[in-house]
């Protein structure tokens, strides 16, 4: 049985990705109930995870993820697989601004999520970002990815589609040590 952690800050994409771990048998899924910043509290939760899926932000994600691999490297779980949701526009890949819900600091913001994302990879575990569109409830069923370094427009994403891709990263190992932006895939005919 392999046991997913959560570390879940109010993102709205994680009931349906737990919906999709529950599915699964040979999953035991963990959301994280400790406070964010206290490395003491994750150290208490990590022993035997081998799954972390991080939903935390927009603000101080630099902080909660700081403190999570501080636990990380004091008790060296037996984690194989990390993804991390973030936000497009982290990687430079609108060419207009952007306004963040709930930030009143765009580039402070944007050093924060960069500083998270820099903790993660410097981890040496095999891991993968998921750079999100603006999250809005839709029932489009699709999406369209974007590697990092490529543009891509400032659209919008449902929660369900970037749960989908999370599963599909953590449970079937796909586009694992990549980083890529998502937005729902525009209808036949245009949005």
């Amino acid at each position: 049985m392999k046991k997913i952690l959560i570390i879940n800050q109010n993102s709205p994409v994680v009931p349906p990705l737990i919906e999709l771990l529950h599915c699964r048998t040979d999953i035991s899924v963990e959301v994280y109930s400790g406070d964010l910043a206290s490395a003491s509290d994750y150290a208490k939760a990590l022993p035997d995870t081998k799954l972390l899926f991080i939903a935390v932000g927009p603000n101080d994600a630099d902080i909660y993820v700081e403190a999570l691999f501080e636990a990380v490297d004091e008790v060296q779980p037996p984690i194989s697989d990390i993804v991390m949701l973030s936000y497009a526009g982290v990687d430079d890949e609108f060419s207009e601004s952007v306004d963040y819900a709930g930030v009143t600091d765009s580039q402070e913001f944007i050093k924060q999520q960069r500083y998270a994302i820099k903790i993660v990879d410097e981890s040496e575990i095999a891991y993968s970002i998921i750079r999100m569109g603006r999250l809005k409830d839709s029932q489009v069923d699709h999406y369209e990815l974007f590697n990092e370094g490529s543009q891509m427009p400032n659209k919008t994403v449902s929660p369900k589609s970037v749960a989908k891709l999370a599963y599909e990263m953590l449970v079937e190992h796909q586009l694992m040590n990549h980083s890529v932006g998502i937005i729902d895939q525009a209808p036949m005919g245009g949005r």
